[in-house]
């Protein structure tokens, strides 16, 4: 959000149709007005930008995207840890640490590597939120899982009036970012 906001993504179409223009909207962007990344206050953005890309206790690495296992910790790409997709064949992990990632969606998640653990589970549009539940004192993968899922009546009437919303943005109005 915070890269299409500042203008460091030239086309935001992809964020958008992905949940942006529900972030939009959720921020006080009308429906059918040009779309105005402005509505997300400058604060909000510098606070985003100011957070940590990494976080890394003695037994795990929690991180957006995901890291080169190649590279020391210093030496990771940015752009990398934001967008890294993994190949779904591996099993992940940085020396001996477990690495806890999101952003490549699985309706079915979370996904469990031997070395890697996927939490995210598209759950702007599932409905279904995972949260894993880590021991501090065990260099393990969760030991369980804390699961929200909204009802269908009220995903359904979230996902209408978001993915309309998202499309009535993009389609009926100039798009600015």
């Amino acid at each position: 959000m915070w890269q299409t906001c500042l203008g460091m993504v030239p086309d935001c179409d992809w964020w958008l149709t992905n949940g942006g223009g529900a972030t939009l909207i959720s921020y006080g962007q009308a429906q059918g007005q040009e779309v105005d990344v402005a509505v997300v206050p400058d604060e909000h953005l510098r606070w985003i930008e100011r957070l940590p890309l990494l976080h890394v206790d003695r037994h795990r690495i929690f991180v957006h995207a995901g890291i080169d296992p190649n590279l020391s910790l210093d030496e990771q790409d940015s752009q990398r840890v934001i967008w890294k997709i993994y190949d779904d064949r591996s099993e992940g992990g940085h020396g001996q640490r477990h690495v806890v990632h999101g952003h490549h969606q699985h309706a079915n998640g979370p996904i469990l590597k031997k070395n890697r653990t996927n939490l995210d589970t598209f759950a702007w549009y599932t409905g279904r939120l995972v949260i894993g539940v880590f021991d501090d004192d065990m260099p393990a993968p969760p030991l369980k899982f804390w699961k929200r899922m909204v009802s269908l009546q009220e995903r359904s009437e979230r996902l209408d009036r978001d993915v309309f919303s998202s499309r009535h943005l993009l389609h009926d109005a100039p798009v600015w970012c």
